[in-house]
């Protein structure tokens, strides 16, 4: 079983570990990449919808590992145990409906030693949530797939305030960003990844910069600026941001 570069890179923060939990498996290319190379004793694959869990059982059948599979039906967190995964993983859900899993099921996400997401946009929504819970970001990643960036992000449950914020918010501040706004950089990036000068998550700043340019030049045109004040506001200080964001970079690449 081969992976593609998201999924890959889900792998690396996820494994090995004794016992996986993919949720929204689909097709359930994680598990079995996992299980064949040797890098879990089991896995349990869940799906909300009948479909994808048949095409996951489908496959894992054929590949005669149904014995060490735990296939169910369930939205979430819900399908799982207390304590049953030690690495729980979540790849292709939007990052609201990440959030609200973990906050709806916290005693479960509590129970694993690891959660691994990769949200589908609102990746900022997921890591306020896992900041609130106690959740401490250990690794982030980007990774292109086609012509797409993603961002894939491993947290554990741990206590205290995140250590991982604490150098990537004094570097935003010492670039001039109040500490507002640093958190809401921070919350868009993520802490370790804007410290990473990774390639993908350039194009995914630059690209946000330059919608941000033209989302105020479409603004400003249509006139009655006082009208738009506060979409106008709001948008320059987004496109301040991913400014400073992408200054840490490329003084970093000099």
């Amino acid at each position: 079983m081969e992976l593609g570069p998201r999924l890959t890179a889900v792998a690396q923060l996820a494994l090995p570990c004794e016992t996986l939990a993919d949720i929204g498996t689909d097709h359930a290319y994680l598990p079995l990449y996992a299980l064949e190379a040797g890098m879990v004793d089991r896995a349990i694959a869940t799906d909300v919808r009948e479909g994808p869990l048949s095409r996951a059982r489908a496959h894992v059948a054929a590949r005669g590992l149904l014995s060490r599979v735990s296939l169910r039906l369930g939205d979430g967190l819900k399908p799982l145990q207390v304590g049953e995964a030690d690495v729980i993983v979540s790849a292709g859900l939007g990052g609201h409906a990440q959030s609200e899993m973990v906050a709806r099921s916290e005693d479960v996400a509590r129970s694993a030693r690891r959660l691994v997401f990769q949200p589908m946009g609102a990746g900022h929504v997921l890591r306020q949530t896992l900041y609130r819970l106690g959740f401490h970001l250990v690794g982030e990643l980007a990774v292109c797939e086609g012509d797409k960036p993603y961002e894939i992000m491993a947290a554990e449950p741990r206590s205290g305030p995140d250590p991982a914020y604490e150098p990537a918010l004094a570097e935003l501040r010492r670039r001039g960003l109040e500490p507002d706004e640093a958190w809401e950089a921070l919350w868009l990036v993520g802490p370790i990844l804007c410290q990473t000068r990774n390639p993908c998550l350039v194009c995914r700043i630059q690209d946000a910069a330059m919608r941000a340019d033209r989302a105020i030049a479409r603004v400003e045109r249509a006139g009655n600026k006082e009208a738009h004040a506060a979409q106008l506001e709001a948008l320059v200080r987004r496109r301040r941001l991913w400014r400073v964001l992408m200054e840490m970079w490329e003084e970093d690449r000099v």
